[in-house]
Order: C-alpha cells, then sequence, then structure tokens
C-alpha cells in the first residue's frame, strides 16, 4: 500500500486518540516506511528477495508497534493513546499483508499499469530473513488505476471521519463556553 492508503488510517484514527496531534498519528503510519529507508540506508536491509526483515517481518512490525505504544503512552501520559499509535504502526503492516507484492519496479507511466506479466511472490517475513515470507498480493491481481482509486476513496473515507470529529468537537466547544 503506498502512503496515500497508510495515511488514511492515521486520519481515521483521530477520534480514537484526542491528546495525539494528527501529524504524529500520520507519521505512526509511516514508521515502518521510515524503518526500511533507514535500515536500507545503512546497509542492514537489502529489500528484494531478502525482503525486508528489519522493518516489515510481521515479528517486528509486532516489536516497533509495541515500543511506539509504550514511548506513546509515556508523552502523552495515557495509555488509550499508546495503544492508538501502536496499532497504526501495526495497520501499516495489516494494509501491506493484503496488497503486496507492490511491483514498482516495473510500473508505467505510460500505460499507467504494472507490466510486470506474472504474479510476484510474497515479499513479507514471517520473522527474519530466512523464514516464509507472506502476502495476499492484491496488487497482483489489480491495475494501478484501480490502486489508485482504492488508495483514493481510502483516503477520502479517512478524511471524512476527521472532518466528522473536527466539526463534533468544534460544536462541543462551542456548546461548552456558551
Amino acid at each position: 500500500m503506498g502512503p496515500i492508503g497508510h495515511f488514511s488510517v492515521g486520519l481515521a484514527a483521530k477520534p480514537a486518540a484526542p491528546k495525539v496531534p494528527l501529524g504524529i498519528l500520520l507519521l505512526a503510519t509511516w514508521v515502518l516506511d521510515i524503518l526500511a529507508i533507514t535500515f536500507g540506508f545503512a546497509g542492514i536491509e537489502k529489500g528484494g528477495a531478502a525482503g525486508l526483515p528489519w522493518s516489515h517481518g510481521l515479528f517486528m512490525s509486532v516489536f516497533w508497534s509495541v515500543v511506539a505504544a509504550l514511548v506513546a503512552a509515556r508523552i502523552y501520559r495515557d495509555h488509550r493513546a499508546g495503544v492508538v499509535v501502536g496499532l497504526l504502526i501495526f495497520s501499516h503492516w495489516v494494509l501491506d499483508f493484503v496488497s503486496h507484492p507492490i511491483p514498482f519496479s516495473s510500473f508505467s507511466w505510460h500505460s499507467w499499469q504494472w507490466n510486470y506479466g506474472r504474479p510476484l511472490p510474497s515479499d513479507l517475513p514471517l520473522l527474519f530473513g530466512g523464514s516464509p515470507k507472506v502476502g495476499l498480493g492484491l496488487y497482483n491481481s489489480i491495475s494501478a488505476v484501480e490502486a489508485t482509486a482504492l488508495e483514493v476513496g481510502m483516503f477520502i473515507l479517512g478524511a471524512a471521519v476527521y472532518a466528522t470529529y473536527i466539526v463534533k468537537k468544534r460544536k462541543t466547544g462551542r456548546s461548552q463556553s456558551a
């Protein structure tokens, strides 16, 4: 799943974690990709056939989620805030599990579709480098146009949840001050 799909979950989570700034919620949905980029530059993860075990493996995704949940609960002095941040980080793995593998390397802007000719194998390790890899492969079975429509639709839904929360919050604020 691309950033737009991940960010949609962060928008929708705002009502569940009112103490956490929206920027932190959005960042939480992208932590695994930030780790993948960082680990790639550091030479810890290679990607490709090895996958991304330290950032996108199921075991490590749970680890990063728990660590972030504990840190957020301490920073915001709110267990719910910690749980929501942890779940947002783990939501990244869940969305990637549904959509991966993503054949970005074979994307064609000219035709705006995947052009890889065959389904790609799963790429999310369960544990570490040599462990089995999983992924339902939604993006193996839909076009780039459909994938884009899916992510934009998710974003609109997440934005609607967030907008509804903001409107209710403002109305509540006005009625309390009156």
